[in-house]
């Protein structure tokens, strides 16, 4: 971790906040120590923008349930296309 002073900071905070992207930093002012957290943002990855892909749980959710079916946990069924009206009653 790399701990600078506010003064320094104050200098080039374009430098620092771009250094903290790549490292762990600090920011020192007297006795107390703030640390620069990154926290990337996160993008809808719907094309059509649905809500439900924004919120970034669901999507982990989903690419939880999808490496189960990877790795073979959960079974999985391919209904015909007969089936596949008969439960959507068409």
């Amino acid at each position: 971790m790399t701990t600078i002073s506010t003064k320094t900071f104050l200098e080039d905070p374009t430098h620092f906040f771009n250094l903290a992207r790549r490292q762990d930093l600090a920011i020192k002012r007297g006795k107390v120590i703030f640390q620069l957290v990154v926290k990337p943002e996160f993008e809808n990855p719907s094309p059509s923008g649905d809500p439900y892909w924004a919120d970034q749980r669901n999507v982990v959710e989903m690419e939880r349930r999808f490496r189960e079916i990877d790795e073979g946990k959960v079974k999985t069924k391919i209904l015909t296309p007969e089936r596949q009206k008969e439960l959507l009653g068409l």
